[in-house]
Formats: structure tokens, sequence, C-alpha cells
């Protein structure tokens, strides 16, 4: 491998922040209500069974990543199941990840709007989210990489608003533990799993990370688990400050609870943390609009980027500024995009490994 293309290479700490960013966006702000909801106080039980769960598709990542260590996502699908089917693979993809990023988006404006500008149009607030967005995907996923290592210090400021809480939490609330059983808490796992479907960025990006397949293994495996860690503190955080009763009625538990507190300089800490949250949101539909754009490039054998993720883009808000404010729609595209997320991010991933398996080493990979 040559010197030039060593230097284009993300580090492995720039590829354990983006998949971090990736995976944390819109959902942190419902997860304790989405998980209460079916588990009711053992939804933390809930989470911790998900995150487990998924380090087995972790696994099966890394052992499809690593039998073709030279080959982006898009291209392994080509290698696996020839090309044409493999391109027909690449293009379903591409809608799966158009419709997650396309919920993100519509759930993102309708929080804003909300709580900050529920005057502003939907399309105005799309606009400029996505025209950003694009700016940051245009510069490749170098640049995303060393942007979302720097902006990941941002989550100090998140831990420590939610942290400020625990001085009015009640550790009762938790209790009794598995009051209603098993099959709830097995419930909930779904719901843990839908919080961390932005893990297949760890795939695509595989073969632009640095460092030996046992490091790179290492590196999924801990931006996984902060994730779940940072996800399980929010959630307990949460179950504490609400009583069961309450929880039931707030969808946004983290904003109603930062809304309870004032300081001499921050009157309203749920718009400081919004302000801060949205960083992350942007960094997630950043991470789409580059996976749909790598997927066309891939799929038309484009050389150039700029005009691939400008199509992505536009993909996502000409269809979103027609559903607006719609929330019932947006609940069956959401419903939808669970489906999907099964399929795709999970059963194909699958499918893909075990065909690969039977094919051997003939298309380029290495064992």
């Amino acid at each position: 491998m040559s010197k030039t293309k060593m230097k284009t290479k993300l580090s492995r700490r720039q590829y354990f922040f983006i998949i971090i960013q990736t995976e944390i966006g819109v959902g942190i702000l419902s997860l304790p209500y989405d998980l209460h909801s079916t588990a009711k106080q053992d939804g933390w039980i809930s989470l911790l069974i998900g995150g487990f769960l998924l380090q087995i598709i972790l696994l099966i990542i890394w052992l499809i990543a690593k039998r073709y260590p030279e080959k982006d996502f898009f291209e392994i699908n080509e290698a696996v199941f020839s090309k044409w089917v493999g391109k027909g693979v690449s293009v379903l993809y591409i809608a799966y990840f158009i419709i997650v990023a396309m919920v993100i988006l519509l759930l993102f404006v309708r929080l804003i709007s909300l709580w900050v500008l529920p005057q502003t149009p939907f399309w105005i607030l799309a606009f400029f989210m996505l025209l950003v967005c694009l700016y940051l995907a245009s510069g490749g996923v170098n640049v995303m990489g060393r942007y979302y290592t720097f902006v990941s210090g941002l989550l100090v400021f998140l831990i420590v608003f939610v942290l400020y809480a625990i001085k009015e939490s009640k550790l009762l609330y938790l209790f009794p533990i598995l009051q209603s059983g098993w099959v709830p808490v097995i419930k909930g796992a779904n719901e843990a799993v839908l919080s961390f479907f932005g893990f297949i960025i760890s795939l695509v990006i595989y073969s632009k990370v640095e460092g030996k397949p046992k490091q790179k293994l290492r590196t999924i495996f801990y931006a996984h688990w902060f994730v779940v860690l940072f996800y399980l503190f929010t959630v307990l955080v949460s179950f504490t400050f609400f009583s069961t009763k309450e929880i039931s009625f707030v969808q946004q538990p983290l904003l109603f609870m930062l809304k309870s507190f004032e300081f001499p300089i921050v009157t309203r800490l749920d718009l400081f943390f919004l302000s801060i949250w949205m960083v992350s949101v942007a960094t997630t539909i950043t991470t789409y609009i580059y996976m749909i754009g790598l997927g066309i490039q891939d799929v038309f054998n484009s050389k150039r980027a700029t005009i691939p993720n400008l199509i992505a883009a536009t993909l996502l808000f000409i269809p979103s500024s027609f559903i607006g404010y719609n929330m019932n729609l947006v609940d069956q595209i959401n419903n939808l995009v669970v489906w999907f997320g099964y399929i795709f991010s999970i059963a194909f991933l699958v499918i893909i490994y075990v065909v690969s398996l039977l094919r051997g080493n003939k298309r380029g990979g290495v064992s």
C-alpha cells in the first residue's frame, strides 16, 4: 500500500467517534419513554440485553469486513453477490438509508418546532439542517472523522447536564425489579435495539480505517459500549427522576427534566441541551448522506462525491417537505423503518456473511 493511500486512512480514534456520533442522534430524547412504555421501570435491563445481543451482529460485521479488507460496503455487495445482483442489493441499501435519514430529519424538525421555533415552516428548518450536513459530507470521510472527534467533546456537557438531575433522583422508583416478569423486558429489548441501528457505518467505512483487524474490532466494541453506557446513564436518571406514573406521560423526559432547573445565567437549561443535541443529530444525518452518496458513487461508477452527495440531500429534502408535520404519516414511516432495520441492519448482514463463506475467497477477500 502506498504512503499516499495510508495518509488518507482514518485513525481508529476517528473511527470510534464516527460510530458514536452516528448512533447517538434523535432517539436519545425519547428512548427512556419508549423503554418504559414497554418494560416499565425494568427498561434499563432491556437496554443492556439489546446491547449484548448487538455484539453478535457487530462480530458478523467484522467477519464480513475482514474477508474484504480493501472494499467498502457497496463493493463487498458486488464481490459477494456478483456485479449486477450486488448493485441491486446496494440500491436497496441506498433506499433504506434514505428512509432512515428522512425519519431522523422529520423527527428532528418536529422537535425543534415544538420546543424552539413553533412558527417556522418545516422546509426552512429542514433546508438549513441539510445544507450544513451536505457541506460536511462533501468534505469526505476524513474531514468527517476530524470534525466528529472535535464535537464529541460536547457529549461531556450533555453528561454534566443530566448528572445535575441526580440530586433529585429517587432509586426507589426502580423497584421492584422484574415486577412484571421477563416477557416485557424481552419486548423492551426491541426498543433498545432500534436506537443502535446506526452501527452499520462501522462496516461501510471499515476499509478506510488504519490498523489490524483485531484492533478495529476492539474499536467497534468500545464505541458500541460507550453508546450503551451513555444511553443507560440517561435512562437510569430519567427513571429515577420521574415516577412510574409520571414518565408514562412524558415523551421527552430529558428535556422536561432539564426544564425544571434554573441557573443565574442559564434559565432554560433544556434549550441549552437542545443546542448541543442538534450537533449530534447533524452528525448522524451527515453520515447517512455520506453513505447514500458513497452508494450512488459505487453503483454508477462515479468518480466525484459532490454530485452524489447533492443527490442524497435532495432525496431527503423533497419527500420530507411534502410530509412536513404530518405526524400520523411520520409514525407510519417510522414503523416501516423498524422492520427495514431488522432486515437490512441484521438479517441481510447475516445473509451476506453466509454467502461470502459459501463463495470462498474467489472475489478477493482474505481469511
